[in-house]
């Protein structure tokens, strides 16, 4: 990115260009990133301090592949080159597959990886989870300025900088963490509520426990400079 100091915190936007594009592991599209997993899913079952058991669902990565092409991003104003290693990439779901574990034997080869499948009684099943960056299609980076002209992660001494990719825009990724501001925030309102309530029970408790001698005390254009 000629003209612009090196370490420069950049926004750019455009349509991904990749001249060597890779193909997806499951879902074989052709992409400049992908990610691939394969994700099992199992039940847990605790015991609370009454002696009642409970079971839950929860899941563990058992493989999984990220790759990276070289690429570009394109626009009325120009061309810029993109170094994704080290991002974190809000890519498109192209495959969210679940197969329940039938009892058998199997495996699945992911990344070079070999999977060794049928985890036990308590396995639910196996979710086939792949993201990626689609050619030609709009994209949105949040990066730095590197010494060969490229956007890319910052460097150790530039530690801090958020380095980010997505198949989303600015404005949805600004209304997506509205939202989820939103909801943490509503969250927050009702935990204080229920512990107002609580603290408000456990005082009505102790007056009527000590009675009248209780005493309650205080208690992101083609690119932009970011700041």
């Amino acid at each position: 990115m000629t003209g612009i100091p090196v370490g420069t915190p950049v926004e750019v936007k455009g349509f991904l260009r990749c001249e060597e594009p890779l193909k997806s592991e499951m879902a074989g599209q052709e992409c400049a990133y992908f990610l691939s997993q394969v994700v099992r899913e199992y039940y847990v079952t605790t015991r609370d301090s009454d002696g009642d058991s409970h079971r839950s669902r929860r899941s563990e990565v058992m493989a999984s592949n990220e790759q990276f092409a070289s690429f570009a991003i394109e626009d009325d104003s120009g061309v810029v080159g993109i170094r994704g290693e080290g991002a974190e990439v809000d890519a498109l779901e192209v495959m969210n597959r679940f197969e329940n574990e039938t009892g058998g034997e199997g495996t699945f080869t992911l990344g070079g990886l070999t999977v060794q499948l049928g985890g036990g009684s308590r396995t639910i099943g196996y979710r086939y989870v792949e993201s990626v960056l689609p050619l030609d299609a709009p994209v949105y980076v949040l990066g730095t300025v590197r010494e060969d002209g490229h956007i890319g992660a910052p460097s150790d001494e530039e530690g801090g900088k958020r380095f980010l990719i997505s198949h989303r825009s600015e404005e949805q990724l600004e209304r997506n963490y509205k939202r989820t501001a939103l909801l943490l925030g509503c969250l927050a309102v009702g935990l204080f509520l229920f512990g107002s309530i609580f603290l408000v029970v456990g005082v009505l408790v102790g007056v009527a426990t000590m009675g009248s001698t209780a005493v309650v005390g205080p208690s992101l254009a083609a690119f932009s400079y970011l700041p």
